[in-house]
């Protein structure tokens, strides 16, 4: 089916594919619909509320997720304008803010198209479900239906002021699991019916999103974080957990892997594919490339970028945040790499990664090392400036 048009510009939505970007970051030609739903997560611990006669309270989890999916335009349909946020509800500057799309809001889905691979995707500490819309949109232009989880106490409008990394420590990779386990009632009935084949799911996750996403694929926690969570060490500390068995390859932007015993990494056993800048000082680009390579009993693949900081994967930045300090304005920006080739990069290698892991593909011709003096495979000449890969073998 051919791509609904937008009217926006090329170049003007978050994911578009710019002059010079490699081969695979082109959207494909499927006309996207978008819609948001509300999830509850029954009988979850209550961190917002605290300790009631020395108890943790229990509550109803509430989560909103985006999708988008394959869908069928008609005259009617209207474009999906996404919003998003500058600056956070507990500092007292959240400001809202609208983003282009080239979906459509709420558009039929396309029943015919055949049943399409699931992609979940995580967000950062504080982040959005929109932070990265660039790379959810675009894969879903390719077939996907692609889930984006509003984390809460995490998000720009909900942080907690109090208790917010705890939060994270315990709900993220449980906020993972729960919406991976609604896909199955998804496919059953509502707008998403026979269109989700649950044999091809995967997982991307960024920063803190990253160490859900280990979390849910089999990693364990240390020590550390179960010393800092003191009482509430028990939600962290599964021994019997070895990983969803729903999640078929894991796509992991910068993810926080200190909390994680490397000793331990024995249960991840599916592909993973890695991106991490070398000027990371979140996360730290060493600890992540030493965990990257304990994972011994996987497939995997890091992509390194030269001089990179934290923010590998977020949208670009906003016009209304071009007047904004650089403490605002770095939440989409890196000091020395441009976001939109960021962008571009990451969707071709994440487009490869998928094709050869859920469907078996040739994907993986893409992240080989050229021959001397000659491109790398999907990239203009030069293009793959300051991009270094590393693929390791699964030992066993």
């Amino acid at each position: 089916m051919k791509q609904w048009e937008s009217s926006n510009p090329v170049g003007t939505v978050p994911g578009d594919a710019l002059p010079g970007a490699p081969e695979l970051a082109r959207r494909g030609n499927i006309t996207t619909g978008y819609r948001e739903l509300d999830l509850v997560h029954p009988g979850q611990l209550d961190l917002a509320s605290g300790k009631q006669q020395g108890l943790w309270k229990h509550c109803d989890r509430k989560l909103t997720v985006s999708v988008w999916y394959p869908a069928v335009a008609s005259a009617q349909d209207q474009p999906a304008v996404f919003t998003d946020y500058m600056g956070r509800i507990d500092l007292g500057n959240l400001t809202p803010f609208r983003l282009a799309s080239r979906s459509l809001q709420a558009p039929e889905a396309d029943r015919e198209s055949g049943k399409h691979p699931v992609v979940v995707i995580s967000h950062g500490y504080p982040g959005s479900r929109m932070l990265l819309s660039n790379l959810a949109e675009n894969l879903s232009s390719k077939g996907y239906v692609v889930v984006s989880i509003g984390h809460t106490d995490n998000t720009y409008e909900d942080f907690l002021a109090q208790r917010s990394m705890e939060s994270a420590w315990i709900h993220r990779t449980l906020d993972q699991r729960f919406v991976i386990s609604q896909l199955s009632a998804w496919n059953a009935e509502g707008f998403l019916k026979d269109m989700l084949d649950l044999e091809k799911v995967a997982l991307i996750g960024f920063s803190m999103g990253g160490y859900g996403a280990l979390r849910t694929i089999g990693a364990h926690v240390g020590t550390e974080m179960k010393e800092q969570l003191k009482e509430l060490a028990e939600a962290v500390d599964e021994p019997e957990w070895h990983g969803d068995p729903a999640v078929k390859a894991c796509v992991l932007f910068a993810p926080a892997v200190f909390w994680f015993d490397p000793a331990r990494t024995e249960d991840i056993r599916i592909p993973t594919l890695w991106f991490c800048g070398t000027a990371d000082k979140t996360v730290r680009y060493t600890s992540v490339r030493s965990f990257f390579e304990s994972c011994t009993n996987s497939e995997r693949i890091l992509v390194s970028y030269t001089a990179c900081g934290h923010n590998v994967a977020n949208n670009p930045a906003p016009e209304c945040a071009g007047n904004a300090s650089w403490e605002i304005y770095k939440r989409w920006a890196d000091p020395v790499w441009d976001t939109n080739r960021l962008n571009n990069i990451n969707v071709h290698f994440v487009t490869a990664f998928l094709d050869a892991t859920l469907f078996g593909g040739t994907g993986f011709r893409y992240f080989e090392e050229p021959l001397p003096e000659t491109p790398r495979l999907g990239f203009v000449d030069g293009g793959d400036a300051g991009v270094n890969i590393l693929r390791m073998h699964a030992q066993d």
